[in-house]
């Protein structure tokens, strides 16, 4: 699998500073994931070194515009999520599936996809999602509501936290992208994102 991030692009972008991610290679289905970490000991800004910061948070949103050159070229891309503390992890990821038309949630007690009966139906251009999560307060992580081009779907699906690495104290976002049965080089970009959190 190859891949690449370039920063600064304009054309196409909204702001005219998007990032594209690039996808190649020779491996079927081959993906990449691509992580900033956001809070926590590897974090350039937020490090929480006090640890009183991500004990605070209970809700996330996910925001961002991406743009789709080909859906057959990528049939899935991903929208995550993850914190880590005090050895638990959630785990907030989202995919939307190009070849089924649907929203998967990964369930960390089937460990796997499962779909959460919210339609995906990106388009070819730009796309606008909005995912909002929440950390329960016992600890639950709850998959709000997805949003894609203005349109608001409820989700309210419920998993347990999971166990995390003792050490491992942070919150990362993450995008990915899959490829399909060539392997087709295919590039997308996300522009204006943001992750909001209290």
């Amino acid at each position: 699998v190859t891949f690449a991030i370039d920063y600064g692009i304009t054309n196409p972008s909204l702001s005219n500073n998007a990032t594209k991610f690039s996808l190649g290679g020779t491996v079927p289905y081959g993906d990449v994931l691509f992580s900033a970490q956001l809070m926590g000991q590897n974090a350039p800004q937020l490090q929480d070194a006090d640890h009183k910061l991500l004990p605070s948070i209970h809700h996330f949103i996910y925001d961002s515009h991406f743009y789709v050159s080909d859906p057959n070229a990528t049939p899935v891309l991903e929208f995550d999520i993850t914190m880590f503390m005090n050895g638990m992890g959630w785990v907030w990821n989202t995919q939307c599936s190009h070849r089924d038309g649907n929203w998967d949630t990964w369930s960390i007690v089937s460990n796997r996809w499962e779909p959460s009966g919210v339609p995906c139906k990106s388009v070819q251009g730009w796309n606008h999602v909005v995912i909002q999560m929440e950390r329960m307060s016992d600890n639950s992580l709850h998959f709000q509501s997805i949003a894609l081009n203005g349109t608001t779907y409820p989700v309210d699906i419920t998993y347990p936290v999971g166990k995390a690495n003792a050490n491992w104290w942070g919150v990362t976002a993450n995008y990915q992208m899959d490829g399909n049965s060539p392997q087709v080089e295919s590039s997308t970009y996300l522009d204006n994102f943001s992750v909001t959190y209290w």
